[in-house]
């Protein structure tokens, strides 16, 4: 079974039980004749690819206890990949959602890391940096302006998700940044393919 996670700039795709990550272009003419299930928050690729007959858009039959309406698809299918949890997708932009019971009790969306980090460019060149550095959470920064753009941009990320988690919830990152947070967000786990266990239990529920 192959599964596509079909975003703006990159395709994920879940294949031999190994994880790609291909430009859109390439993954489309690389698996335009392959029978495979996907999802989609891209609506120029959607329109793309609508009408291959060999390709399934699950996003129809991803229903989701609690979920409002135009929800995007990715956090949907991630919401249903556990019962129990706070789920967090760490990319070009940061979600965070809770579900309790397989409900949706709600979330919020954040700036992706990076796209953080350029935001501090545009108030000042002085502000530019190229990397985080490794900080500890529970002290303010005093060695330098990146240290403290780097405690300035996670910190206010694990103070949000300690929030939320007065349920006292499992915590799982997944994204491109994702296990970059899972090491700052106490008793937090990264789980790459969280997305695609969200997929697999919709496509259960398609074949029942």
């Amino acid at each position: 079974m192959i599964l596509a996670d079909i975003g703006n700039r990159y395709a994920h795709i879940y294949f031999n039980n190994k994880i790609e990550h291909l430009e859109i272009d390439n993954f489309l003419q690389r698996f335009k004749d392959k029978e495979l299930f996907y999802i989609c928050v891209n609506s120029k690729v959607l329109n793309r690819v609508k009408n291959n007959k060999k390709w399934t858009n699950i996003a129809p039959f991803a229903k989701l206890d609690g979920a409002y309406k135009g929800m995007g698809i990715d956090r949907v299918v991630l919401a249903l990949s556990k019962k129990d949890a706070i789920l967090i997708d760490a990319g070009s932009a940061i979600t965070i959602d809770v579900v309790k019971n397989s409900k949706f009790l709600g979330g919020a969306i954040l700036p992706g890391i990076w796209k953080t980090i350029l935001s501090y460019k545009e108030i000042s060149s002085a502000l530019e940096i190229k990397s985080l550095d490794k900080i500890d959470i529970d002290k303010l920064p005093n060695k330098s302006t990146q240290q403290t753009i780097s405690y300035s941009v996670i910190a206010p990320i694990v103070a949000l998700v300690e929030k939320i988690n007065s349920y006292n919830l499992p915590i799982f990152c997944c994204g491109g940044d994702g296990e970059l947070l899972s090491k700052y967000i106490k008793n937090s786990t990264y789980k790459e393919d969280l997305v695609f266990d969200g997929m697999k239990n919709v496509i259960k529920e398609i074949k029942c």
